[in-house]
Formats: C-alpha cells, sequence, structure tokens
C-alpha cells in the first residue's frame, strides 16, 4: 500500500462539503478516500487523453508513406554532413 503522508487542502462550500460527507458515508469510506479516488481517476483520464493523438486512418496511412520515403537532404546540410571538418577534433 502507497504511504500517503502528504496533505493537500482544498477549499469548498458548505454544500459541497455535506454532499461529499453524506456520499462518503453511503459508500462506508471517508471523505478524503472518496476524493482521492475521484480525482485519481479525472488525472488519469486527462493524461491519457493527453498522451495519445487520434487520426484518421488516411491520415495515419500517409504518415506511414511519408516514413517510408524520407525527403531529400537540402544541397548545404548534405555538403555538410559530407565535409570531412569535423572528424578528428
Amino acid at each position: 500500500m502507497e504511504r500517503k503522508d502528504k496533505m493537500l487542502n482544498v477549499r469548498v462550500s458548505p454544500r459541497q462539503r455535506s454532499t461529499y460527507e453524506r456520499a462518503a458515508a453511503l459508500e462506508g469510506t471517508s471523505v478524503s478516500a472518496m476524493l482521492t479516488s475521484a480525482a485519481d481517476e479525472r488525472a488519469e483520464r486527462v493524461l491519457r487523453a493527453q498522451s495519445a493523438m487520434t487520426v484518421s486512418s488516411e491520415t495515419f496511412d500517409r504518415l506511414l508513406a511519408a516514413l517510408d520515403e524520407p525527403a531529400a537532404l537540402a544541397p548545404s546540410l548534405e555538403k555538410a554532413l559530407l565535409e570531412r571538418r569535423f572528424e578528428n577534433r
């Protein structure tokens, strides 16, 4: 079990506090456990939504095709890469 030794204070209205207390009592849990569980679920959804991107199959196919055919190097970049000035330094 994860050690819980950090505190997080939140401000709530009297209505919110009453609602949370009643709901926690009905579930037989603490307000803290109920709120952290809800916050954990929400945070995971937000993080998952930001770590993945959904694109159409057409867009994905175009991306794969582009990766299969790398773009040509700009002449100046190709020349710089082929020069030997960076060797033996």
